[in-house]
């Protein structure tokens, strides 16, 4: 019997999940997204009932803990899958086979444990103990095979998952002036989350196997749970995928080789460029993109990126950046509004974005630029 802790804990961790399910998972976009979301949330949902199944249905324990091996095999993928649809705009792509690789061999090994007598499945989950015969061997082995395997690869995903939003992050500098509200942050705190999970999981596994469940608090398990869902569940409706943003991993030399930008029309394309920031002020604007600097100057959006990042030597969000600082040096100075205001009056999203980038143009907090002219003064 688990003891009332752990089945609250359980029962509301239950509850976050199918909510998330129910109402975040039906707004994502595109399908692939909503899809993939789907199943972290069904392989959550898996995971954390295994306290309430133990105990309200011990019936059913037995079928359920093969397919435990399943969600957890699913889990990476899905959730790697889901980063690349909410960082793409092209139509979705088929899943590649070493992604289902891992969860359909889980799924062989559950139907293995599926067709074992009641008596076998008994022995080997709840007693611990090796049955006579060919086939719980097998299973036993390929079971601690693809466990191990999980370790690897679910490091794997971590890796290509951080490279795609690493990539995605350079590329939405290029197009948008708020990037910032654009980078998917809340990805990193969840990728963190998914680590500790993992890592919590093993574990618990561990300790239940090798130590009857005395050494490891199983609470701590279903507490990251529950913070993981709770990052999705608050952050993951909030972040609308821009259909306008397109990934390109290619170096800004192969982007631009078939450009017929040529030398002077870059030269003059910039001066028309510093024009509308200098006189039009279209720094203002918190939402400038890429695409509307380029109707304003006349020019095709490649051919603007190029001449920002080839002739000025800046990224779209550096470019407008700088001007939206160099907009807000004189009310720093005067002292009569506070940076958020002073922030969004220069077209910054956010005050944290306004401090990251005056920092970076600077190298000083708005304070200590204030103290330091007015010392100078």
């Amino acid at each position: 019997m688990e003891n009332a802790a752990l089945l609250t804990l359980a029962g509301l961790c239950l509850g976050v999940a199918l909510s998330g399910l129910l109402t975040v998972v039906p707004r994502q976009e595109p399908w692939r997204a909503s899809q993939s979301l789907g199943l972290v949330y069904l392989a959550f949902m898996g995971l954390v009932a295994l306290p309430l199944v133990r105990t309200f249905a011990g019936g059913a324990l037995l079928s359920y803990m093969p397919l435990l091996l399943v969600l957890l095999l699913a889990m990476p993928p899905a959730f790697h899958h889901y980063i690349l649809a909410r960082t793409s705009t092209g139509p979705a792509s088929p899943v590649p086979w070493r992604d289902l690789a891992l969860p359909v061999a889980g799924g062989v090994v559950c139907i293995g444990y599926w067709l074992l007598p009641a008596q076998a499945r008994e022995t080997m989950f709840l007693s611990g103990e090796l049955p006579p015969g060919v086939l719980p061997a097998a299973l036993a082995l390929a079971t601690f095979v693809l466990i191990l395997l999980w370790l690897v690869v679910s490091l794997a995903y971590v890796v290509a998952s951080l490279r795609r939003l690493a990539i995605y992050r350079r590329e939405i500098r290029q197009l948008y002036s708020d990037a910032d509200a654009r980078d998917l942050r809340w990805v990193d705190v969840m990728i963190v989350l998914i680590l500790l999970i993992w890592a919590a999981g093993a574990g618990f596994l561990a300790d239940e196997n090798l130590a009857d469940g005395s050494l490891f608090v199983a609470e701590l398990f279903l507490v990251l749970v529950a913070a993981g869902l709770l990052v999705l569940n608050v952050f993951a409706p909030v972040t609308v995928l821009d259909m306008n943003v397109t990934v390109h991993e290619e170096e800004p030399e192969l982007k631009y080789a078939r450009s017929a930008l040529t030398g002077d029309h870059a030269a003059k394309l910039a001066a028309r460029i510093e024009a509308a920031m200098r006189n039009d002020a279209l720094y203002l604007d918190p939402s400038l993109s890429l695409q509307k600097l380029s109707r304003h100057v006349g020019a095709l959006p490649n051919q603007v990126s190029q001449t920002l990042n080839q002739e000025i030597g800046e990224s779209f969000f550096d470019f407008v950046a700088k001007w939206r600082i160099e907009a807000s040096k004189p009310m720093i100075l005067a002292g009569e509004a506070s940076v958020l205001s002073v922030a969004l009056e220069v077209g910054f999203n956010s005050r944290s974005t306004f401090y990251k980038a005056f920092k970076r143009e600077t190298g000083m907090t708005p304070k200590d630029y204030r103290l330091k002219h007015r010392k100078a003064a």
